[in-house]
């Protein structure tokens, strides 16, 4: 039960690294709006994934709200909040415009954070009681 909530962690910390890759890499900002638009679903899905595993792990093996378990859902609840900013400013963004650079830093600011959220619990929630 455990394997299928961790799973889908790791490959969103793999999605997010990826996603600070292209945003570094690829120059052509109509290209790298289209890409951060289409993988947000993918995003969506894996943290869809991630709170549904977790909320039946816990149902399944009967846990109480733990310090860990309340962390990781800080953690959830911090990384939704900065996905929807990001969203936001993608929307607002356009591609042929200088501001589009700055939004491009903001999005490559939220894209570290999420894999700092996700480095974070994944080191540290373990340890909690």
């Amino acid at each position: 039960m455990i394997q299928l909530h961790i799973w889908p962690v790791i490959i969103l910390a793999v999605l997010i690294g990826l996603n600070i890759a292209v945003i570094l890499l690829q120059k052509d900002n109509r290209k790298l709006k289209k890409y951060l638009r289409i993988q947000a679903t993918a995003w969506t899905t894996l943290m869809s994934m991630i709170i549904f595993t977790g909320a039946t792990a816990m149902a399944f093996l009967h846990l109480d709200f733990t310090m860990k378990i309340i962390v990781m859902i800080v953690a959830v609840i911090a990384m939704s909040t900065l996905e929807v900013r990001r969203h936001l400013v993608i929307k607002r963004s356009r591609p042929n415009e200088e501001c589009f650079t700055e939004a491009r830093k903001t999005v490559l600011r939220y894209y570290i954070l999420q894999l700092l959220w996700v480095v974070m619990i994944g080191a540290f929630a373990p340890q909690l009681p």
